[in-house]
């Protein structure tokens, strides 16, 4: 019956199943302290992505410094459509729903993109806070539609707070949600202080390198800089900010992802070099002092984040193209004879002023 359930839903349309869950679904109501303020950390990471498990706990530390007397709840992904109707039984006029921050907003992310509309339609009477993200939709047909979507949703709320964690997602926003409040933050990772003392002396090299849909370095480019790394450097280890969406990546709680992520800091932390084109592995290397060379990806969201916070930052280089491996050679060496025990990490709590602002009701 598990098996046959599981397969009919695959054919259920996304609508349908907002539908079913909201109407249908069951009443989790007795999980909750009915008098507490309650703010909700919507769409939380539980899968294999790193980057969204650091913005989740980001997120959270975030809301427990600047939002004093309120119950932090967070409503991990997958069980987003199964709350929403427990939700709107609790929900009090002055409790917040907060979005998960990322790299989500487009259609090249449907489904993630799908859920925020229809929370943002679940709860028109509340303040709703979209953590910094990165909005990309394609100009095909099918992303047209997606963004013609997004714009009916967003900007039908009144009271909807969404931030761009760099420039060009600004832009956008700014442009398409005038009927909301849009401003621009760093995102929410490089919030985090990392107090923690490394145990060990800086050793090696780390590649961080993506494999998917928004890879831009070509193969034979990344074989070349792979080889050449190799060959000329002795302790090269190759670590992702992805688990995959099986083995490793699945099943597991928010608390083995939650290790797992900060497993990954202490190894950029202990390492002389991380080599990556995964954001959150340059955010990493920001907030760990680590020196880093990043390469772009296929959107805006890397390069825009460099440009907007990072580009003063002296253990982080961004070459977005790699002409010649002399050359880019040549800049491995320049980091790899910083003295990363006497850098000064990058403070940018300043500029969160606006999202503090708006956790005040």
């Amino acid at each position: 019956m598990s098996k046959l359930k599981t397969e009919i839903r695959k054919f259920v349309p996304k609508s349908l199943k907002y539908n079913m869950y909201y109407y249908f679904g069951r009443n989790h109501s007795s999980q909750f302290n009915g008098n507490t303020p309650k703010v909700f950390i919507m769409l939380a990471g539980d899968y294999g992505n790193l980057g969204d498990i650091a913005i989740t706990e980001a997120q959270k530390q975030f809301i427990q410094k600047n939002l004093e007397g309120y119950e932090i709840i967070p409503i991990y992904l997958n069980n987003t459509l199964k709350m929403i109707k427990t939700i709107k039984n609790i929900i009090k006029p002055n409790d917040i729903i907060t979005i998960i921050g990322g790299g989500n907003m487009g259609d090249l992310y449907e489904g993630y993109e799908n859920l925020r509309r229809n929370l943002i339609k679940s709860f028109p009477n509340n303040r709703i806070i979209s953590f910094p993200q990165t909005i990309d939709f394609s100009t095909s047909e099918s992303g047209k539609k997606s963004f013609q979507k997004t714009l009916n949703s967003y900007n039908s709320h009144t009271d909807l707070h969404i931030f761009a964690r760099e420039s060009i997602s600004f832009e956008i926003m700014k442009k398409s949600f005038s009927n909301n409040i849009v401003n621009l933050v760093p995102d929410i990772v490089l919030s985090l202080k990392m107090e923690k003392e490394r145990k060990e002396k800086r050793d090696g090299i780390v590649l961080c390198l993506r494999n998917d849909s928004e890879v831009k370095l070509d193969e034979s480019t990344r074989n070349d800089m792979i080889k050449l790394i190799n060959n000329k450097f002795t302790n090269v280890s190759f670590h992702d900010t992805h688990l995959g969406s099986g083995g490793e990546g699945k099943h597991k709680s928010f608390k083995d992802l939650q290790s797992a992520f900060y497993n990954l800091l202490d190894r950029f932390s202990n390492s002389k070099l991380v080599i990556t084109d995964r954001l959150h592995g340059m955010i990493f290397c920001a907030i760990t002092g680590t020196p880093c060379i990043v390469l772009p990806n296929s959107n805006h969201k890397i390069k825009g984040t460099y440009k907007d916070w990072l580009k003063d930052v002296e253990y982080i280089s961004l070459i977005e193209e790699i002409n010649s491996l002399d050359s880019f050679l040549n800049t491995v060496d320049s980091l790899l004879n910083i003295n990363s025990d006497s850098l000064n990490i990058i403070d940018l709590n300043k500029h969160y002023q606006s999202l503090r602002d708006s956790l005040n009701i």
